[in-house]
């Protein structure tokens, strides 16, 4: 789509003042972002106060500057929205005092001055590293891909399932290699989990990008995201800094997932920070889905095997049933994880324990200490684990909410 004004400019004066604009408009413009994802990405660390963005408004036709900045008072980072309002004749401007013919122009103007907005225009807001996929070759299946296109670099984890490596496929792609251990119970178990993935297509989801099954050990390779699972990153020197509309934004990014597989019928079952992988820019992707399941039915009823109680909801341990109201009880919990900065769940308590204060005393734990959880997002939780499912949240109210966190506790712009 070609946007009036969004031309490549190389100097503009303004009262005999020469600026040079280093980066031409693609690099400020950012399209269709949304506030939410804005915000993500200017509170990156590597993105100092000035950065911005131009975008696409959520009314249609008109943008939004959105600017990093740092509070003189708390000296902590926050993003600041501006309107950027079209002239009927032509031309845009953020106070009526001062109107530009052209986008550009206006960029170039406010990189000189901040003029009434909270700063001036610095530089740019980095781009996150697009996923990269190498062609899938022409194969009866065409995830299958031989074991020698696979060099295996360095163990990432391991668990009863076997190993997870990071990798490169085709000597070109960075890629995660989840290997099976020789089981034929596992190998049940990896079917099922190559077939959920095979049907599941979103971008808060780790992606598939090949198989090796024609001989043992068999290996899943998937999208590999640079920072580890979201229990460790929360817990690290990184995670520990992230302040409230950064984890907002995860958990954003989380119930936009799991909103994706609430709508096609699908539930999750093992929902968890250490199930959940951390990329660039702030990115978050549910991934593991070794127990996840398509639903025929509402509720899908098992028996036997381990579940991890302090995520799972109680009418799944005590009668086997979840459905994607069980999985809305484990993002409550995930949710206590995230703005506790990693704090475990139930803490120093058995699962025993956890599942009888649960069940026989309608027991939950209370809102973490952590500066950075406030009343509003621990009422959140709350909600997620109402007794009754049909009591608790969907999926797409968690997204709409914690999408939209901000802009019910604050005017949606600024005024310059």
């Amino acid at each position: 789509m070609t946007h009036s004004g969004l031309l490549s400019l190389d100097v503009i004066l303004f009262s005999e003042i020469s600026v040079v604009i280093v980066a031409n408009s693609a690099d400020w413009f950012f399209g269709d972002t949304n506030r939410a994802d804005a915000e993500r990405l200017l509170l990156q660390p590597q993105n100092e106060p000035g950065t911005f963005m131009v975008r696409d408004s959520h009314i249609q036709g008109s943008y939004a500057l959105s600017i990093k900045e740092l509070l003189p008072d708390t000296n902590e980072v926050a993003v600041r929205h501006y309107k950027i309002r079209t002239l009927d004749q032509g031309g845009f401007f953020i106070s009526s005092s001062k109107t530009f013919s052209t986008l550009d122009e206006l960029v170039a103007y406010y990189s000189v001055s901040a003029d009434g907005l909270c700063r001036r225009l610095v530089r740019p807001c980095t781009r996150p590293r697009p996923a990269i996929l190498g062609p899938l070759p022409n194969t009866r299946d065409k995830y299958e891909v031989p074991f020698e296109s696979l060099q295996f670099i360095r163990t990432l984890g391991k668990g009863n399932f076997g190993e997870v490596f990071y990798g490169v496929w085709n000597g070109t792609v960075e890629v995660a290699i989840k290997q099976l251990t020789n089981n034929g119970v596992q190998t049940d178990d990896f079917r099922r989990e190559v077939a959920v993935m095979k049907a599941i297509n979103h971008p808060k989801i780790v992606r598939l990008y090949a198989i090796c099954t024609e001989k043992e050990p068999f290996c899943i390779i998937m999208e590999y995201l640079c920072n580890g699972n979201l229990q460790h990153f929360l817990k690290n020197s990184h995670g520990k800094q992230l302040k409230l509309p950064s984890l907002v934004n995860m958990a954003a990014q989380i119930a936009d997932g799991m909103k994706y597989l609430e709508s096609n019928n699908l539930i999750h079952r093992d929902l968890a920070a250490r199930n959940i992988l951390v990329g660039d820019g702030g990115i978050v992707k549910l991934a593991d889905f070794g127990l996840a399941r398509m639903m025929d039915e509402a509720v899908y009823v098992t028996s036997g095997g381990k579940l991890p109680i302090k995520w799972t909801a109680p009418e799944a341990y005590t009668a086997g049933q979840f459905t994607i109201k069980s999985d809305v009880w484990s993002y409550g919990i995930v949710l206590y994880e995230i703005f506790s900065h990693g704090g475990t769940p139930y803490h120093g308590m058995k699962n025993q324990q956890v599942s009888e204060l649960i069940t026989k005393h309608n027991y939950r734990m209370p809102k973490p200490s952590d500066p950075e959880c406030s009343d509003a997002v621990y009422e959140t939780m709350m909600k997620c684990w109402k007794k009754k499912p049909e009591d608790r949240p969907t999926f797409e109210y968690l997204h709409h909410y914690f999408t939209d966190y901000y802009v019910t506790s604050e005017a949606f712009y600024r005024e310059a």
